[in-house]
């Protein structure tokens, strides 16, 4: 998947039975500025916070 959403601390990956993919935004919960489950890809986002990325093995 490409755009902001899959590396948002805000996003919540859906997967349904049939194995369908939606990223869901938790913003939307809180402010109706956000969309429940927005149109990929999202290119720009006011809400959009960069998830940390896991620590790797120290060498």
């Amino acid at each position: 998947m490409t755009g902001l959403c899959p590396g948002c601390t805000h996003v919540r990956v859906i997967e349904s039975a049939s194995g369908s993919r939606f990223l869901m935004c938790r913003l939307a919960k809180e402010d109706p500025r956000f969309a429940k489950y927005p149109p990929q890809p999202v290119v720009r986002c006011r809400g959009h916070e960069a998830a940390s990325a896991p620590e790797g093995p120290k060498a």
